[in-house]
């Protein structure tokens, strides 16, 4: 089927109405119809009817100028996770590792330019940081998740992601250099693991496995940890549980449906 074909099956409408979902994050919960307008990039007729058909069908709610997401939209992503069965193939050895671990385990993959999270442990006394949970976006360049991501693509699709996306200094480690980024990837590509430390969030360290296999689609398992743990906690100690993590989903077939 050519591009042509498949653009006369594509309903613009449906897809415009995605868009205004697609807005809403953990910044702005809530949103006049104006400010929908202004991030989706539609005009203010057509977020408008996008917006009010979303509400009329219960994935979004208004009160008064103000809209935001409705609890149903979890319908959305709860179909997506039981077809893959996460509650019985994924959240048990995320529980698992973290355990042994003492720190939440999180299960991400590549989404456009962004880190889309899959699933994460439920661990008590763990060391809590953002505090993100499943569906949840979170930057490439910075994070361990994002660095590995990169790394399981082919250089060149690495590189042309790198020097597309904005570069912010989120901290004082935050890399810069391009150049110095797709080094790092490179080392990240050749050792199988990455390591970052404060680049996100000041005084954290990442750690990052691949659990995808070469040419499949990138999938990731890591954690984070305040500087200056025990002894208990060194990176061989992390990185290894993470590998096994990573080797016990692959296992069991999670990354098959992804």
């Amino acid at each position: 089927m050519s591009a042509t074909e498949q653009d006369r099956n594509i309903s613009s409408s449906f897809a415009k109405g995605l868009e205004v979902l697609a807005v809403f994050d953990a910044a702005t919960p809530s949103m006049s119809l104006a400010e929908i307008a202004r991030r989706t990039g539609q005009d203010r007729a057509t977020a408008r009817r996008g917006a009010l058909t979303l509400v009329k069908a219960g994935y979004l709610r208004q009160d008064g100028r103000m809209l935001s997401l409705a609890p149903r939209v979890l319908e959305l992503a709860g179909g997506f996770l039981q077809a893959n069965q996460f509650g019985l193939r994924v959240q048990p050895l995320l529980d698992h590792h973290a355990t042994n671990l003492g720190a939440a385990i999180t299960l991400a993959m590549l989404d456009r330019e962004q880190v889309l999270l899959l699933a994460q442990s439920t661990v008590g006394h763990g060391p809590v940081t953002y505090g993100f949970t499943a569906g949840a976006r979170i930057p490439l360049i910075h994070t361990s998740l994002g660095r590995m991501l990169l790394a399981s693509l082919p250089a060149d699709q690495a590189e042309i992601l790198v020097n597309s996306v904005k570069i912010p200094k989120y901290t004082e480690q935050s890399l810069q250099d391009r150049a110095e980024i797709l080094e790092r990837i490179a080392q990240a590509r050749q050792d199988g693991l990455v390591i970052t430390e404060g680049e996100f969030e000041s005084g954290i360290i990442g750690y990052a496995v691949v659990v995808s296999l070469p040419g499949d689609t990138p999938v990731v398992v890591g954690s984070s940890a305040p500087r200056g743990l025990g002894a208990q906690k060194q990176p061989e100690t992390i990185l290894q549980e993470l590998q096994q993590c990573a080797a016990g989903l692959r296992q069991a077939g999670v990354i098959e449906g992804l």
